[in-house]
């Protein structure tokens, strides 16, 4: 067993006697149409918004008891996610069947950190730290620039609200799974604030499966991750408040390599040691009575060490850091108009160390503006956006640069068939820099760029909302490597797709359902995009029962191409998980988890295992 992970005496009756006389938190409504700010980056009731979006509020977050990021936004429309092992291992998230480099998360509005080939580094953040996330589908360039061509994950972090108080919990489970957090928040006259911290982990399971693989190790492979943060705001006056948010990240994840080329034996052990680091200032001015402008500077840090047998790899190490300064502005003109503009500028540096050492260094400046505006029963919306990104890398060879300037565009229109019934299209286009990587391999290559087109029409009553949406996405210019390793402009990929979302409350359930049925393709190639899956959906449902809360939540996927360079095919699968909650008072509830609940065994990436059936239970206090 690599992590030794200290746990009380006495574990499994502890989960037992959870599960069977607490079951967990107080019954509540689904939030039908709640307002988000994505979509247009001013704020808009979901039924409202042209593009397709979806929200994740704390109280689901809650309520799902997912492990990780990736698990609670499994199900949403048009997300999809590949992983090498457990949670803490290496997962990449698809958006609309579009890679995973051309997805862009945000939190609290600033853009997060992706490595020397665009991978992003904030998979696994702490859903205690988390609010409420607005899924942004489509393409999203003239809003949020460079890679935001399958959609925006937005993320909104945990503030204080009325009088102070604590809260915490502490959940327990299978694999010797544990976790805890703790925290304090509210406000005191004028300052509002919250601070928590946390720790999780757990013995895992072997990442690689050993009868695909020899070399692979057949113990479990475990994790362990702690936190802090902190938010603070200050108002000033009734126009000018001020800010600053702090988060710290610490995690260590076992895993298989199994590979030959490395040399691997049966009895390695693989460690890889991570830390993420944020410090944000904000102020927030209302300059006149219809005009607020925000500015906002954060300073982020990451850094991977990555060992084998106790021994630091000769390319072990990665170091990065990010400087991203945003000036945003909303005007609003008219009562049913709204008006957005402002800049967006960050410097990021990474270096690794060892024998494919390197320097990178990349500058992204960029304007946009846009309007959304309401007549009678139609809806405008239009979005500009110019960016200019310079790249350079340094390795042992000397040093390369590329410069690219792009536009980008969005135009949106809505009307309204009756109050409860809407139509909406948008075309829109958008593009993805080149990586570092990508340049120090060829200084010619050239962003890819990206046309989308999609129409919907929803409904949205009291107790409903749902959404149909067929969307077009079409990449000239698409990058990949020939023969050399030498990044090249090859061709042209697309995806078209159906997507079908609803929210509901009926006789007394809550509903989120989601279908999807899409073709993502390499056109140049004539093959599919790996571990896309041409169909997959969810359905959960719950409702209060004898006191309770209890639900299920069934997810589905279709077989997956599991990369491009092979033929092998990942098969479809189907997990179901049963969850149920109670408050036991006005401070302290319980709720138990039992997770894939048929034990299926599936893989999300070819020779990797996926978890098996589990049982979680966790205490919560929180007096608000």
């Amino acid at each position: 067993m690599k992590n030794r992970l200290i746990r009380p005496r006495g574990f499994a009756p502890a989960v037992s006697v959870l599960a069977l006389s607490l079951l967990v938190s107080q019954a509540h409504s689904l939030e039908l149409n709640p307002v988000v700010v994505s979509a247009t980056r001013t704020e808009q009731a979901l039924s409202e918004v042209l593009s397709s979006v979806s929200v994740i509020t704390r109280q689901e977050i809650e309520k799902s008891q997912a492990p990780s990021l990736a698990d609670l936004l499994q199900g949403e429309t048009g997300f999809e996610f590949g992983r090498n092992g457990g949670p803490g291992s290496t997962t990449s998230f698809f958006l609309r069947g579009q890679n995973s480099i051309n997805v862009v998360v945000l939190i609290d509005g600033v853009r997060s950190q992706v490595d020397g080939i665009g991978a992003l580094q904030v998979t696994d953040m702490p859903l205690a730290q988390i609010e409420r996330i607005e899924i942004l589908r489509g393409n999203a360039s003239a809003l949020y620039g460079d890679a935001a061509v399958g959609g925006v994950i937005s993320i909104w972090t945990r503030q204080g609200k009325g009088e102070p108080a604590a809260y915490g919990s502490v959940m327990l489970g299978s694999r010797n799974t544990y976790g805890m957090h703790a925290g304090v928040g509210g406000t005191v006259n004028d300052l509002s604030f919250n601070v928590q911290g946390g720790r999780s982990g757990s013995d895992g399971f072997s990442a690689m499966i050993p009868s695909m693989n020899a070399r692979v190790n057949p113990d479990n492979d475990g994790y362990i991750k702690e936190y802090v943060s902190a938010k603070l705001d200050k108002k000033i006056d009734a126009d000018f408040n001020m800010g600053l948010r702090l988060q710290s990240t610490r995690a260590k994840a076992d895993y298989d390599s199994g590979s030959s080329f490395a040399g691997d034996k049966p009895s390695d052990i693989n460690l890889l040691k991570s830390h993420n680091d944020q410090a944000s200032l904000y102020a927030r001015k209302a300059i006149t009575d219809h005009w607020v402008s925000a500015l906002d500077f954060s300073h982020s840090s990451l850094g991977y060490e990555n060992t084998k047998n106790s021994t630091l790899l000769n390319d072990g190490t990665l170091k990065g850091t990010q400087d991203a300064l945003r000036w945003f502005n909303t005007v609003q003109a008219r009562t049913q108009s709204s008006i957005s503009f402002g800049i967006d500028k960050s410097i990021d540096q990474y270096s690794a160390s060892g024998n494919y050492g390197y320097g990178m260094r990349r500058e992204g400046m960029g304007y946009f503006a846009g309007l959304t505006e309401k007549m009678d029963r139609w809806t405008f919306q239009v979005n500009a956006r110019r960016d200019q990104i310079q790249l350079s890398r340094t390795d042992d060879y000397g040093t390369v640069s590329s410069v690219q300037n792009i536009n980008s565009g969005l135009l949106g229109l809505g009307y309204s068939l009756t109050p409860a019934w809407r139509l909406t299209a948008t075309v829109s286009s958008g593009f993805r820099a080149p990586t570092a990587y990508e340049v120090s391999t060829n200084t010619q290559v050239k962003s890819e760029n990206y046309a989308s087109k999609e129409v919907g029409a929803s409904y949205a009553t009291g107790d409903a909302l749902a959404r149909l949406v067929y969307f077009q996405t079409d990449t000239r210019d698409a990058i990949d490597y020939d023969k050399n390793y030498r990044a090249v402009n090859i061709g042209q990929t697309e995806n078209t797709g159906l997507e079908a979302t609803l929210r509901s409350q009926w006789m007394g359930n809550n509903i989120k359902a989601s279908m999807v049925n899409q073709d993502p393709r390499n056109v140049t190639l004539g093959m599919p995009q790996a571990r896309r899956a041409k169909t997959y959906g969810s359905l959960d449902i719950s409702r209060p029962l004898a006191g309770y809360d209890i639900g299920a939540k069934l997810y589905a996927s279709g077989e997956r191409k599991d990369s491009p360079y092979s033929s092998t095919m990942l098969g479809g699968y189907s997990v179901l998980s049963f969850y149920a909650s109670q408050k036991i008072d006005e401070r302290w509830s319980a709720r138990v988890r039992l997770e894939n609940v048929f034990d299926k065994q599936y893989q999300l990436a070819s020779g990797y295992n996926t978890p098996g059936r589990g049982l979680f239970a966790t205490l919560r206090y929180s007096p608000k």
